[in-house]
């Protein structure tokens, strides 16, 4: 059982070389999170790096979590499900112009892999078993 911080890191997660704590969404792809800092309202505001086969794809400070949130395990789990939610959006899920910015390394990520790993972020189906719980803290695999 690893421990980051006093927080207890869920099933499968691991502390990485950056000293952040890692979900390894599959064997490729891995998002390393940690608590940046506080907003001005007292949101936990999140470091993100979404990697693929070590490349990074994705690294950011702009997800936050609700106002009071404590630093936690479960809360650990909710924040990686919201980060990955917001990575595999796809056309269709919200406006054009939400991908101006992308890289093309980025677009070319989504294009191929967001679908696929959106299924770990869902709240009632866990990617890795198909039972009734979120893929974070899936233990059973």
């Amino acid at each position: 059982m690893a421990v980051l911080d006093g927080i207890i890191l869920p099933p499968r997660w691991r502390i990485t070389s950056r000293l952040l704590a890692g979900w390894p969404i599959d064997n490729e792809h891995l998002l390393e999170l940690w608590p940046h800092s506080r907003t001005q309202d007292g949101r936990l505001r999140w470091l993100y790096r979404l990697s693929r086969r070590n490349r990074t794809i994705f690294t950011a400070t702009d997800i936050s979590s609700p106002t009071g949130t404590i630093l936690s395990t479960g809360a650990l789990i909710s924040s990686a499900r919201a980060v990955l939610r917001f990575l595999t959006l796809c056309p269709g899920d919200t406006d054009t112009e939400y991908f101006d910015t992308y890289t093309r390394t980025q677009l070319a990520w989504r294009d191929r892999f967001a679908e696929e790993l959106a299924l770990y972020a869902l709240e009632d189906v866990c990617g890795y078993c198909g039972g009734g719980h979120a893929s974070p803290g899936c233990g059973t695999r």
